[in-house]
């Protein structure tokens, strides 16, 4: 009875607030955190905040169509959630991970191979094999070709590698060791890069992503956490934190020449109230997203340089993501025999996550002007 009196919560919580948060989320996306024993959603033009109860979420999984992935590793359970209508629309046992490129129809799954399933009828399209131990961020290529896999344990125990996948030939192009505490990384095919945060060495290394050969270090006042390209991958965030109970947001512009090869042509320094723990991009890359300690979450306008906006959710985010719903998800068709089915896969990384205690309200506020 208490489960079902906390879905009834959630259902009167969606009904009042869905009009004046589906009337906004075209333009701007929906911004979405796991905490606590909770996913929320924020509308970042207006503020609304929508929660669900999921149980202890660590990484969220946007695919095509406007669906949301928030697998519960304690309970091994995902709970499929649909940005457009606003609801909770499935509860699939076991453990659900897709990450996708460009093609809607399809996504690529870790376990103790890599698994290209079709979407969403989860039919096997082929399977590689791989050695990953502790999946921690993957990245797809743009045209669906490639994967990087770093593997690390949240305290970095495990040691850091890094593994590139060919996709098309299913082939494990390389897997290294990495030295230093690599906490994040992340891609611009515009510039061919790849960046690693190091927060040991307090620097954010680029290098080539074929090679992982070193093309420039970049230096931060601080450890740093994450990071994101931005403004067609030209420019990078990278957010930091110095050790004083404090944080930034770096804004890096990096330029390339045929003469000068990468260099760095403005930083912008962004301070935070708090050490920061995620960041996210905007759908049109025009803003940048900061998860703090504490739960507070700003957003940045990457032209303006100033904080816009902040929600404070009830607890540390432990995943941040920026959604965009409107992307089109797969030709699906409409049979007249039955219903489509709903199991989206059990293929799944083993997680390790820390869990958060309180459930107080979310509060949106905006700085005065």
């Amino acid at each position: 009875m208490q489960a079902l009196r906390s879905v009834a919560v959630v259902v009167l919580v969606i009904l009042s607030v869905a009009p004046c948060f589906a009337k906004d989320i075209t333009s701007s996306g929906i911004l979405a955190a796991s905490v606590g024993n909770e996913v929320v959603l924020i509308e970042p033009n207006s503020g609304t905040i929508i929660r669900f109860e999921t149980g202890p979420v660590g990484w969220l999984y946007p695919a095509p169509g406007g669906i949301l992935f928030a697998p519960d590793v304690i309970n091994n359970k995902t709970s499929v959630i649909n940005l457009m209508s606003l609801a909770v629309v499935d509860r699939l046992e076991g453990l659900t991970m897709p990450h996708f490129a460009t093609n809607p129809d399809r996504y690529t799954a870790i376990t103790d191979e890599i698994v290209m399933l079709s979407y969403p009828d989860r039919a096997v399209i082929k399977q590689i094999s791989a050695t990953i131990a502790h999946p921690w961020q993957v990245i797809m290529a743009p045209d669906g070709a490639a994967m990087i896999i770093l593997e690390r344990l949240p305290d970095g125990s495990s040691g850091v590698h890094m593994t590139t996948v060919n996709l098309i030939t299913s082939q494990v192009v390389y897997r290294r060791p990495l030295s230093g505490d690599i906490r994040h990384m992340a891609l611009s095919p515009q510039l061919g890069l790849i960046a690693l945060a190091d927060a040991k060495a307090d620097v954010v290394h680029l290098g080539e992503p074929a090679t992982l050969t070193p093309v420039a270090a970049h230096a931060t006042d601080g450890h740093p956490i994450d990071l994101a390209f931005t403004h067609e991958g030209k420019i990078l965030a990278t957010a930091v934190d110095p050790g004083d109970g404090t944080g930034i947001l770096e804004l890096a512009l990096f330029k390339t020449s045929k003469k000068k090869g990468l260099r760095l042509d403005k930083e912008f320094p962004i301070p935070l109230a708090a050490p920061p723990v995620r960041v996210a991009v905007s759908p049109d890359e025009s803003q940048v997203a900061v998860a703090l300690e504490g739960g507070d979450v700003v957003i940045i306008d990457v032209d303006k340089r100033e904080i816009i906006a902040t929600a404070t959710l009830p607890g540390t985010a432990r995943d941040l993501r920026w959604c965009d719903p409107t992307r089109e998800g797969p030709m699906i068709a409409d049979w007249s025999d039955g219903e489509p089915p709903t199991d989206f896969g059990e293929f799944i990384p083993k997680v390790k996550n820390d869990t958060t205690s309180g459930l107080e309200e979310p509060v949106w506020k905006k700085p005065p002007s």
